[in-house]
């Protein structure tokens, strides 16, 4: 059978022509020129914390270099303190205030302990702004791990762990705990994220009517998500990005993310699915209205969590070979 009579006997149907796939794109794009700083500075104290974590950050990579250069990312030091006095100011202190002032402490030690001079034109405004924290350790800069650490962390059989970790759709129907939502979140919190930027939300569901009004806006927990003990909405603040290259970095921090979190869930030995939020723009708009999500966030995924049976079944997924993924670049 020819692949023209395979789509005819399948009764292709077009999903969606140019003029519809462009109003959904537009829908997109209109949500990250407004909320994100590409076009224009977001006075949003969000948008503020962005380019202070950005900043601090770049201290953070220089301290974590092998050979960290004196007088490193000294053009960032004046927007860093700009940032931290105009937030703490306005009443905004925060973890990207926190790790900024910690940053700027571990920067004056590391030159003082290597006998570096402070860049000349920062150091009165430098050391000021740090002696002002005297008596306060605060988090920030780099800490020292060692192979041993590594070792001793790793000392489990990862490959057996990834294995057992399904989509799972059957479930005892009992509830789960937020206590142990909230811990599997804390973890996943460890995932890489762009420049230390925190753009990463959750919103969780726990009552079974409102899990239920939740899951009719979501077209494939059919079967099954009545006896779901908890259901999470991962999202993504797109107010913590400012330049058109992460245009698409909501999805993937969110993503990352997101699998970060099933796995944590996983170690918790709860079931999860993953329920995927890929809708059209009308049916997004539905699901903010219902639920208030603001439109500054992208909405990522959906991932239903409940109690494991003592047995059951999963989907088998065969899945392709290393060999069908993995290619070695090379040049021509």
């Amino acid at each position: 059978m020819s692949h023209s009579s395979v789509f005819h006997f399948l009764a292709y149907k077009r999903t969606a022509d140019g003029v519809e796939a462009r109003r959904n794109y537009e829908y997109d794009l209109e949500r990250f020129l407004k909320h994100s700083s590409t076009r224009d500075f977001n006075p949003d104290p969000i948008g503020l914390e962005s380019f202070l974590t950005s900043a601090y950050h770049a201290i953070e990579k220089g301290l974590a270099m092998e050979m960290p250069r004196p007088g490193f990312a000294e053009r960032h030091i004046p927007l860093i303190i700009a940032a931290i006095v105009e937030l703490e100011r306005g009443g905004h202190a925060c973890f990207a205030t926190r790790g900024a002032r910690g940053c700027l402490q571990a920067y004056v030690r590391f030159h003082d302990s290597h006998g570096f001079p402070l860049p000349a034109h920062l150091e009165a405004q430098l050391r000021t702004f740090v002696a002002e924290m005297s008596g306060r350790t605060l988090p920030g800069g780099s800490i020292t791990l060692t192979r041993k650490d590594i070792e001793g962390a790793t000392d489990l059989d990862y490959a057996r762990f990834v294995r057992t970790r399904y989509s799972v759709r059957q479930f005892t129907g009992e509830s789960v705990s937020p206590d142990a939502i909230r811990r599997a979140v804390d973890l996943a919190i460890k995932t890489p994220r762009t420049c230390n930027r925190e753009m990463r939300r959750v919103y969780a569901v726990y009552e079974p009517n409102l899990r239920d009004h939740l899951l009719t806006f979501q077209d494939g927990n059919r079967g099954f998500g009545h006896k779901l003990g908890a259901v999470l909405i991962v999202a993504a603040d797109v107010r913590e990005l400012y330049e058109i290259h992460e245009r698409n970095q909501a999805w993937i921090d969110g993503g990352l993310f997101a699998m970060s979190l099933v796995y944590a869930l996983h170690a918790a030995r709860l079931g999860t699915c993953m329920l995927n939020w890929s809708v059209d723009c009308e049916q997004d708009q539905l699901l903010r209205k219902e639920f208030n999500i603001a439109d500054h966030e992208v909405i990522v995924t959906f991932i239903g969590v409940g109690q494991l049976k003592d047995t059951f079944e999963v989907a088998a997924s065969p899945a392709p070979s290393v060999d069908d993924i993995l290619s070695v670049l090379s040049v021509n």
